[in-house]
């Protein structure tokens, strides 16, 4: 009598469920062998990435001295690239940033500074994607540049990201030199590229 009574409440439920599955889907039956499901989706404008990279307007090595002896003499100068604004960039996304000197190509991707008034005169530093160095670091310079927009730099994906380098100049270069032959003012170009990757 109780396996009566379980068997006929699970036949209910059973009936119940049945009809409020029917009351959601479509059915297909030997009298209708086709139906149709809508398919939907959402895409959401959330707007185009926006963002804003602040580079430094000038690096300034300031006024080189020539060393007394054929030594290292490095002078350092630290340089800061800040993201400003970044926005609607996905979590899987980021802001990359490359470095390069005006007119480099993979066959000559040195930095350099060239006197103003003698532009065959050059000057050349390397450039470091870290405030601080060791001797054990490598400039990104040093390896091949691989890349037409230069050296990668750093990367950002939040507003107030920031990135500090490093430019070093050995002026060992000056060692020797005549130094009027050398005197005045030199100036270089480095190009940032951003890109969303």
């Amino acid at each position: 009598m109780k396996a009566r009574r379980i068997l006929a409440l699970s036949m209910a439920v059973a009936t119940m469920v049945t009809a409020s599955t029917a009351a959601f889907a479509a059915e297909l039956t030997p009298s209708s062998t086709t139906g149709n499901t809508e398919v939907t989706a959402n895409i959401q404008d959330l707007g185009a990435v926006n963002y804003i990279i602040t580079i430094p307007d000038k690096v300034d090595f300031g006024t080189l001295t020539q060393p007394e002896t054929d030594t290292d003499s490095f002078k350092d100068v630290n340089f800061t690239v800040t993201a400003t604004k970044i926005e609607n960039l996905s979590d899987t996304d980021y802001v990359i940033v490359r470095v390069k000197n005006e007119g480099a190509t993979v066959d000559d991707s040195a930095f350099y500074l060239t006197q103003k008034t003698s532009p065959n005169t050059k000057l050349t530093y390397d450039m470091y994607d870290r405030k601080t160095i060791v001797d054990s670091d490598i400039p990104l310079n040093k390896g091949r540049m691989v890349n037409p927009d230069g050296y990668y730099l750093g990367d950002f994906q939040n507003t107030g990201d920031s990135k500090t380098g490093t430019l070093r100049l050995n002026q060992k270069q000056l060692y020797g030199k005549d130094i009027a032959e050398i005197a005045g003012d030199y100036s270089g170009t480095i190009v940032f590229t951003s890109s969303i990757i």
